[in-house]
């Protein structure tokens, strides 16, 4: 079952940096690296509509499946040392920084500076963790919490 999981976040991945890789990124010569920029197509929580907050992570709370039973048009969801584990051994990404919400949710940055990858991963209270955003263009330097508000995903500040 776990290899099923990993070929799944393997493919939305692939997936996901075909569409990233047309998006140019800007670092200034000599100056401080800029936050990797993705594509903001087809987040779940971004089809709410204008009564829903962009970046609201409530969408993620109503995920029932999980991991290989999940069905592939969904969010890949999977218990969260399951999930963190396929990040760090496929992408080589690790733990850049964790924001915790309310009501023992939190939200995450793993980032691989050998893959150039990143991944934002929303916990959950019963301690199911989603992929909620992911691309390409991390370099050592970038700010992890910069990049979380830019997705939506932390308030500005």
């Amino acid at each position: 079952m776990r290899l099923l999981s990993i070929a799944r976040i393997s493919l939305g991945a692939s997936a996901l940096m075909a569409v990233a890789s047309t998006v140019a990124m800007a670092i200034p010569n000599g100056g401080p690296a800029a936050p990797p920029q993705a594509s903001f197509h087809g987040r779940p929580m971004d089809d709410h509509g204008p009564e829903l907050n962009f970046g609201d992570l409530s969408v993620f709370d109503t995920i029932t499946e999980i991991g290989a039973a999940q069905s592939p048009d969904v969010p890949f969801c999977d218990h969260r040392a399951d999930l963190l584990t396929v990040l760090g051994h496929d992408f080589a990404e690790s733990p850049r920084v964790q924001r915790p919400l309310d009501t023992a949710r939190s939200v995450e940055l793993w980032a691989s500076d050998v893959m150039g990858t990143w991944t934002a991963v929303y916990t959950r209270a019963d301690g199911v963790s989603c992929v909620v955003s992911s691309g390409i263009g991390w370099e050592r330097g970038h700010d992890a919490v910069a990049l979380l508000e830019t997705e939506g995903l932390l308030p500005s500040g």
